[in-house]
């Protein structure tokens, strides 16, 4: 039997061999493109609430965040292939503090609940520091370093939170961000929602002037 020689297309290709960890970058980067939809939809509304001064610009989260999934995703593949004893423990807690990071987008800008978002920023800073990045540290240095800029980006994002709730408190019930989604949803301008809110706003001031 005449065989035909490989291409030299085919030898190529087979000669570059593809990471095993961007697999793994890939993946992680992909969980947090499902938010998109949710975040995109919510710029009209989060555009119109109080924010801080140095809130960062909108085109700097995409390119941070990319970077930011993708040594996730490498430093988790480390610990994959480690054969370490604690892997199976270590990949367990990396995937629920995951889960966790994926949920925050859902919950503050698809929900507007901003002091809850507050609260998950808070348990994905313990859990990185006291719970990951020991456990990877233990088995592999170098993956517990490639998750420091997280971790550091964790932080800001957890005090920018913070100031976001502070600037829109709840109301009634209600904040800043809630009623803003409202209009951009009904596409009206000042409404009975806005009004209520404005109220309530008032009532709470007096209130607290009075000393009540």
């Amino acid at each position: 039997t005449i065989r035909n020689p490989p291409s030299s297309t085919t030898t190529a290709l087979s000669a570059v061999a593809i990471p095993d960890w961007t697999i793994y970058a890939i993946s992680h980067n992909i969980g947090g493109i499902t938010n998109a939809p949710v975040v995109t939809k919510a710029q009209k509304w989060y555009k119109r609430i109080p924010l801080p001064t140095w809130t960062p610009p909108n085109f700097a989260f995409a390119p941070t965040w990319t970077l930011l999934y993708g040594l996730m995703g490498y430093s988790l593949s480390r610990i994959v292939k480690s054969g370490s004893p604690l892997t199976n423990l270590a990949t367990r807690v990396w995937l629920f503090h995951y889960a966790a990071n994926i949920a925050w987008a859902p919950i503050f800008f698809g929900f507007q609940n901003l002091r809850l978002g507050l609260l998950v920023n808070l348990f994905l800073v313990g859990s990185l520091g006291l719970g990951v990045l020991p456990l990877y540290y233990r088995i592999d240095p170098l993956a517990a370093y490639l998750q420091v800029p997280y971790l550091v980006w964790l932080l800001f994002a957890t005090k920018l939170n913070q100031a976001v709730c502070k600037l829109n408190p709840m109301v009634g019930g209600v904040n800043e961000a809630m009623v803003q989604a409202d209009l951009c949803a009904s596409g009206e301008g000042y409404n009975d929602a806005m009004l209520q809110y404005d109220i309530k706003k008032l009532q709470a001031a007096a209130a607290k002037y009075a000393g009540l």
